[in-house]
C-alpha cells in the first residue's frame, strides 16, 4: 500500500520536477558562460595581449557556439587558432547545450582587447540549455566595455528571435 502511495506521489510530482532540473540545466548553463567570459577579459587584462573566445572547428571560429568553447591569445588572422596563438582554456558545454552568439560587427568569436574592453563587439548571448524549448533560455548582454549583465527575457521578443522552434 504504501508503494502505490509513494508510486502516485512521484508521478504526479514528477513533471515539476523536470521544469526544475530544466530550469537548473538553464541557469548553470548561463553561468559558465560568464564566468569564461570573465576569465577572458582577465586574463587580457592581466597579460595585456588579445584574447577571444569562440566555438572552434578546424581552429577557425564558427556560429552557433556548441560542445565546447576555447579562449586563446589571438594574434593574426583574428578568429583562428594559429600556430603563434596560444589557447588557454577549452571547456566542455552540455549535450544539446547551444550558445547564440549575435553582435555588432557579427563575427563568430568575442575579442577581448589587452584593456579588457571587447573589439567594438557589444553584443548578446542566448545560451539554450534545452534544444527547442525557450523556457530554458537566457540572455547575457555585453557592452563595449566589456561588461556583462543578465538581461530580462520577454518570451515575445524572443520567440521571434529564435523562431517558434526555440533554440
Amino acid at each position: 500500500m504504501t508503494l502505490l502511495i509513494l508510486s502516485i506521489l512521484l508521478r504526479a510530482a514528477y513533471p515539476s520536477l523536470q521544469a526544475v532540473i530544466a530550469q537548473t540545466q538553464a541557469t548553470t548553463l548561463a553561468n559558465d558562460l560568464v564566468s569564461l567570459l570573465h576569465y577572458a577579459r582577465l586574463q587580457a587584462l592581466h597579460h595585456q595581449r588579445a584574447v577571444t573566445v569562440c566555438y572552434l572547428v578546424d581552429d577557425r571560429c564558427q556560429k552557433p557556439w556548441q560542445t565546447r568553447l576555447t579562449v586563446f591569445a589571438d594574434q593574426a588572422p583574428l578568429g583562428s587558432l594559429e600556430s603563434a596563438d596560444q589557447a588557454l582554456l577549452t571547456i566542455a558545454l552540455p549535450d544539446d547545450s547551444k550558445i547564440l552568439w549575435r553582435s555588432f560587427r557579427r563575427k563568430a568569436y568575442l575579442r577581448f582587447t589587452p584593456l579588457g574592453a571587447t573589439d567594438n563587439q557589444n553584443g548578446s548571448f542566448i545560451t539554450c540549455a534545452r534544444p527547442k524549448t525557450i523556457k530554458t533560455a537566457r540572455k547575457i548582454v555585453i557592452n563595449r566595455q566589456g561588461r556583462f549583465r543578465v538581461a530580462k527575457l520577454k518570451p515575445n521578443v524572443l520567440a521571434a528571435r529564435l523562431g517558434e522552434n526555440g533554440c
